[in-house]
């Protein structure tokens, strides 16, 4: 006896559903646009968390690095910490501009 309910198997044989035009997301099209809400709580949010990382970087470099005798152990440091600090707001400025 047949069941009434389609079942995935019987899906999945009709070509007509795996079309990739129907996979698609409805504004596909649009990713030049910038995707952003002005609401008080995630400005706020994103505020204190570059303030953070500016604090970070200013205790590493003004704290740690530029008093430290080895000039090698500041410049790497320095560099790699930098380039962390930079990936970091970077990869979270593109998190509060695009549509999740």
């Amino acid at each position: 006896m047949r069941s009434p309910v389609p079942r995935f198997r019987d899906v999945e044989r009709q070509a007509s559903s795996l079309q990739p035009a129907q996979c698609l997301p409805p504004c596909h099209e649009r990713q030049s646009n910038m995707w952003f809400i002005k609401d008080a709580c995630g400005i706020i949010c994103a505020i204190i968390t570059w303030l953070l990382v500016f604090f970070a970087e200013f205790v590493v470099l003004f704290i740690m690095l530029i008093p430290s005798k080895n000039l090698t152990y500041s410049l790497v440091n320095g560099t790699i910490f930098n380039s962390l600090a930079f990936l970091a707001l970077a990869s979270h400025f593109r998190a509060m501009c695009t549509d999740p």
